[in-house]
């Protein structure tokens, strides 16, 4: 009995060991005293941001490590704001576990622009380094602040408002604004194109409009007619473009060459999937779905029974103008593109929207009864 009692308490005793060992998990205090901030190494700098090589590397930021009482893992949380606001709705521009970083001209021009700085004129930002310890960000120490002096390029390619007397009746805002954000707008083939092109709806005949390239009359350069249809004048005896007749219009303004031209246009569907099959190439009414635009959508749609097979948009009853899949990846129907899937049949409504110049989209929507 009595041996029996002694290995009862030796086992009780392990237990009890074991149980202290296992939940006994060591304890760090942070002694604040002891403790340094993390350091910005890197000066401040005067960083040139050239959209031509915006995949190349454009700073990279250094400091020193935080330096706590204890051996720990430390977040670094890099933070900007534009220079004199005090970090006040400073963004956050990256985490790492690192003692650098590294920005892209891309990068770093996005962080200009969130943080407030204006297209193509010179501001500075501020930035700093954050330590923290734990998931949780705690025991945060803040770095001393490095300025950098930049000026952001524009993200979106160049355009050119058409303020006019139809606006309101058309579904764009407030007439002669352009100020208004809803004012129609044609876009430049690229950033360095002088040619712009968008598609604008004209609600009455004899409407009016001037392309203007800013939101202010006095500030910006604005183009008229000089009396020669196609032909641009910007100062003495410029007009107001006329549109002698109401109608969707293809818009194209060249102001290397100062011409500009109205096409009108109207949007239909085809394909294999759609009861009346593909076009054929030579042009001609009745050969595809004329689709009806609204106004206030600003899209041109139809409702349709497709079969599984293929579809593309085409404009006046003719091959001359497609669009097709958005092939080059940029996010815009492609003039011209390949054939759109549809993958199943049934009953949709398909639209087609032309709003926003250069990134055209279209949707198919089931229609369930």
């Amino acid at each position: 009995m009595k041996k029996i009692s002694i290995l009862i308490l030796a086992l009780v005793a392990t237990i009890c060991f074991n149980a202290c060992v296992e939940d006994d998990e060591p304890t760090f205090v942070v002694q604040e005293d002891q403790a340094t901030a993390p350091s910005i190494v890197t000066a401040n700098s005067t960083v040139t941001l050239n959209k031509d090589i915006e995949g190349d590397q454009a700073l990279t930021i250094v400091w020193n490590d935080a330096e706590y009482n204890f051996q720990t893992p430390v977040t670094y949380t890099i933070v900007a704001a534009q220079a004199g606001t005090e970090f006040e709705n400073a963004i956050e521009a990256a985490v790492t576990t690192e003692r650098s970083y590294t920005w892209t001209v891309s990068d770093l021009n996005d962080l200009a622009i969130k943080s407030g700085l204006l297209v193509d004129q010179e501001g500075a930002i501020e930035v700093r380094v954050i330590s923290s310890l734990g998931s949780n960000g705690g025991v945060a120490m803040e770095s001393n602040i490095l300025i950098l002096t930049l000026t952001p390029y524009s993200t979106e390619l160049p355009r050119l408002l058409l303020p006019g007397n139809y606006a309101m009746a058309s579904g764009y805002g407030a007439d002669w604004a352009p100020q208004d954000a809803e004012t129609p707008a044609v876009v430049a083939e690229s950033f360095t194109s002088q040619v712009y092109q968008g598609y604008v709806y004209f609600a009455n005949n004899d409407s009016k409009f001037k392309f203007i390239t800013g939101p202010e009359w006095v500030t910006f350069p604005d183009y008229g007619f000089n009396g020669t249809e196609g032909t641009l004048v910007d100062g003495d005896g410029e007009q107001d473009i006329p549109v002698a007749t109401a109608g969707y219009y293809r818009v194209t303004a060249d102001l290397e060459n100062l011409e500009y031209k109205l096409e009108s246009m109207e949007w239909a569907l085809t394909g294999s999937s759609t009861p009346l099959g593909f076009a054929p190439a030579e042009a001609g009414p009745d050969q595809d779905h004329d689709m009806v635009y609204d106004k206030d959508k600003r899209t041109w749609s139809v409702t349709l029974d497709l079969t599984a097979g293929e579809i593309k948009f085409r404009a006046n009853d003719s091959w001359a103008l497609n669009f097709g899949n958005d092939d080059n990846g940029d996010g815009s129907l492609d003039e011209g593109g390949s054939n759109i899937t549809v993958d199943a049949g049934g009953t949709y409504i398909i639209t087609l929207d032309l709003s926003n110049p250069r990134a055209y989209t279209y949707s198919l929507t089931p229609v369930t009864i």
